[in-house]
């Protein structure tokens, strides 16, 4: 995958004391009102590993959580933002898996982000704290909630036994796969679902870079494969195999540029997937994100983010994506 020379936007304070961190956090919030400034100068500009130290020392000199302080102090997008810092990467990843397959509705949008995206370490280790913290399988839940190709498939990536470190394919292999994916697709009419799955659910990203340079070249000039995923499925089926198609071909970074941009443009803004998407990848590949975002869209991420938020939210989403890895 081309993620590999990750580039996040917060990393380890420099001078950080999590004795002094912690004083200032509950000077922060005690007596009468509350100085998120402060709240977001601490907490957004800390690694996750800094981030438990402060917890565990908040604890310990206050007798008091600071996630239930916080809960108690904040409200709206603005705590949703700050308790999601609380957590690592791959505990928000598995914790919005869990709200996308509970209650009435699905959020496939959520579960495609993470599930087309993730290596098979991040994956394991999402399962992991999943049957940690909510005592059932992910692969469970997201069967239960999901139905016809977008399950198989999604059976297939909780697996997280992608080829990822497999060999470069051959031209006569990348050849032959092209050739599969055409003929289940462009090539035949109707669709032959099981091909694409076969083919985009277990290779590693490397190889279906190589197959999908193949695929443009001898069958679809102009579009690719993305333009043939586009007229040949629908749904969230479509969407997953876009996000596995462009996370092969441009990285995982492009991918989440474009999510992020998704999240931002025209009437509205999709909060829950510009918070989930900032907060999660500030700590791993943000400051990749905003490159990708400029090249692919034209303006930069936190003019996007100026626009389209206001108050504690926008200081709060502006330091994650501004960070401190200049």
């Amino acid at each position: 995958m081309a993620a590999q020379m990750q580039k996040p936007a917060v990393v380890a304070s420099k001078h950080f004391n999590a004795e002094h961190d912690s004083q200032t956090l509950r000077d922060a919030m005690k007596g009468l009102g509350t100085d998120e400034d402060t709240i977001i100068d601490v907490l957004c500009l800390r690694s996750y590993e800094q981030v438990c130290e402060i917890k565990k020392m908040f604890k310990q000199m206050f007798g008091r959580d600071l996630q239930e302080n916080l809960k108690s102090e904040l409200g709206g997008k603005f705590e949703k933002v700050v308790l999601n810092l609380l957590r690592s990467p791959a505990e928000q990843n598995a914790h919005t898996l869990r709200n996308a397959v509970k209650g009435m509705g699905t959020d496939e949008t959520a579960i495609i982000e993470i599930m087309c995206t993730c290596t098979n370490e991040e994956l394991q280790e999402i399962k992991t704290i999943y049957k940690r913290d909510f005592k059932t399988d992910l692969e469970k839940d997201l069967v239960g909630d999901t139905s016809g190709d977008f399950k198989r498939l999604l059976v297939s990536l909780t697996n997280a036994d992608r080829d990822q470190t497999g060999e470069q394919l051959s031209d006569g292999e990348a050849a032959k796969l092209a050739q599969r994916l055409y003929d289940a697709g462009e090539g035949k009419v109707g669709t032959d679902e099981e091909a694409f799955n076969v083919v985009l659910g277990s290779r590693g990203f490397h190889q279906l870079k190589k197959v999908f340079e193949v695929y443009q070249r001898n069958f679809n000039k102009e579009k690719g494969i993305l333009g043939a995923i586009k007229s040949e499925f629908s749904g969230s089926i479509k969407e997953a195999y876009i996000a596995l198609a462009t996370t092969a071909i441009d990285g995982r970074e492009a991918y989440f540029a474009d999510q992020l941009y998704q999240s931002m443009k025209g009437l509205g803004t999709k909060d829950k997937q510009l918070i989930r998407i900032i907060t999660s990848r500030a700590t791993v590949d943000l400051k990749g994100i905003e490159v990708q975002f400029l090249k692919r869209h034209g303006k930069t991420l936190e003019e996007f983010i100026r626009d389209d938020t206001s108050g504690d939210y926008q200081k709060c989403l502006m330091t994650l994506a501004k960070g401190n890895n200049h």
